[in-house]
């Protein structure tokens, strides 16, 4: 059967005593240590989230910026390339019209040229003619 003497009571009494002096010399204030590194821990989490959540916000933001500044540099572009193919069909007939005008004035005065041409060379065809017939008659 177990006896019961004074150094069991002894030795239980010992290990109370150094378990309360363990607990309040050692255990609180490394848990109260623990417990202060986890609450920086999470307060340093928390940090990190919102950081990163704004980080991610104003990657948005930026990458929103940009694409509204694709869509307007395309759309500045489209109308450049517009206003070009307009200039350029303007210009064209332009050139036409210019060139139209020009072929007409030359014409114009080649039909005068040869017309003055003509006249005169009728009137050499009558001299001769009067020569020759005044020659020969």
């Amino acid at each position: 059967m177990l006896e019961l003497n004074s150094s069991f009571l002894w030795i239980f009494f010992l290990l109370w005593l150094l378990y309360f002096a363990l607990g309040r010399v050692f255990f609180r204030p490394v848990g109260r240590v623990i417990g202060e590194r986890e609450a920086r821990s999470a307060e340093e989490r928390g940090r990190q989230e919102r950081m990163m959540a704004e980080i991610e916000a104003r990657t948005r933001s930026l990458e929103d910026q940009l694409g509204r500044a694709r869509r307007e540099a395309q759309r500045v572009r489209e109308k450049w390339l517009r206003d070009g193919e307009e200039s350029r069909a303007r210009a064209v007939a332009e050139a036409r019209e210019r060139s139209a005008r020009l072929l007409d004035e030359t014409l114009a005065r080649l039909d005068g040229e040869i017309a003055s041409a003509q006249r005169e060379l009728e009137a050499q065809v009558a001299g001769f003619s009067e020569t020759i017939r005044r020659t020969f008659l």
